[in-house]
């Protein structure tokens, strides 16, 4: 979702519907960036594709498609997440994950799954924004049990203190990028440092590569070719660090949703994220990478594992684990 400095998400800029003319051109920029398909592993940790139930497309255009839907199909990785942030805190502490509590939850799709798959489970989820909000509670909770007893969200600031404290706190999809200056990092990591449990674990997802720093766009056709995901890597200034990107979505019929999400964020690297943890007040930061496919070298395998040092790809994804 897009994010401000603060930490809270917003309700994302309002889609640009294009139409196709009778050459069914889009419209480019003066200077068009690189596009293709993806090189180096994708930033979406091996996204499952979704078949369409009874075994027929449906036929999506910009002006019919529902574009938060769209996220969750392109992006979101709820099964990948909740699998890896269950499986880590049982290694580590020895005990199932049972509160749990997700920042800048949006859809909160993440907190769903982890609801389903255990009725013992509760959640809590923050986030500024009530449009993803309300649209997650009628999409995604529907079918969960006692959704509205086990899970709790607050229309509130990231930094703000869950009601009870949890045993793990996530930041995923790179929200926290939204923090662009070392301070604001630090005091939303002191944060959830205070807010956690005394055995807490914080869960975050990061990428990075040479590929990440390139202005380009990323496509990647969605469901059996229902719509294509565009990633755009809009500006990157490495003075700076500051990073701007956005997703567009594309059509059979030729339409497109440009700029259906916009972030303006700053590119964090993972050693510079693993000092602020530390300074923060966590024990111990631990990567997790993740492998590479076998049949195909530029997309990952959906499997995480602890790496001190990584592989130098041209593209990567993986977690930080700080542990309190």
């Amino acid at each position: 979702m897009t994010q401000q400095s603060n930490g809270a998400a917003l309700t994302p800029d309002e889609a640009t519907i294009t139409i196709p003319t009778g050459t069914g051109s889009m419209d480019s920029s003066s200077e068009p960036k690189q596009k293709g398909k993806n090189k180096g592993k994708n930033k979406n940790k091996n996204k499952r594709r979704n078949k369409l139930k009874g075994g027929k497309k449906r036929r999506l255009t910009a002006k019919t498609a529902d574009r938060l839907d769209l996220y969750q199909r392109s992006v979101n990785s709820p099964e990948t997440d909740v699998d890896f942030a269950t499986r880590v805190f049982k290694e580590l502490r020895e005990r199932p994950l049972r509160h749990f509590r997700e920042d800048f939850c949006g859809t909160a799709a993440m907190t769903a799954e982890f609801l389903s798959r255990d009725t013992r489970n509760t959640a809590e989820g923050f986030d500024l924004d009530s449009v993803p909000v309300e649209w997650g509670k009628l999409h995604n909770f529907g079918s969960v049990s006692d959704g509205d007893a086990r899970m709790t969200f607050h229309l509130a600031d990231v930094r703000d203190p869950a009601d009870k404290r949890p045993d793990m706190t996530v930041a995923q999809n790179f929200s926290y990028f939204c923090f662009k200056e070392r301070e604001e990092l630090l005091n939303y990591f002191r944060s959830i440092h205070r807010d956690l449990a005394a055995d807490g674990i914080f869960l975050m997802d990061i990428y990075g590569g040479p590929d990440a720093l390139m202005e380009q766009e990323e496509e990647r056709e969605i469901d059996d070719d229902a719509f294509t995901y565009v990633w755009d890597q809009v500006e990157y200034w490495p003075g700076t660090g500051e990073y701007k990107c956005a997703i567009h979505f594309r059509f059979s019929d030729g339409s497109e949703m440009t700029n259906a999400f916009t972030y303006d964020w700053r590119l964090w690297g993972l050693p510079e994220l693993k000092d602020v943890l530390y300074d923060a007040g966590f024990e111990t930061v631990r990567p997790y990478f993740e492998g590479t496919d076998e049949d195909d070298e530029e997309e990952g395998n959906g499997e995480f594992d602890f790496d001190e040092k990584g592989e130098n790809c041209i593209a990567w994804i993986g977690y930080l684990v700080a542990l309190k």
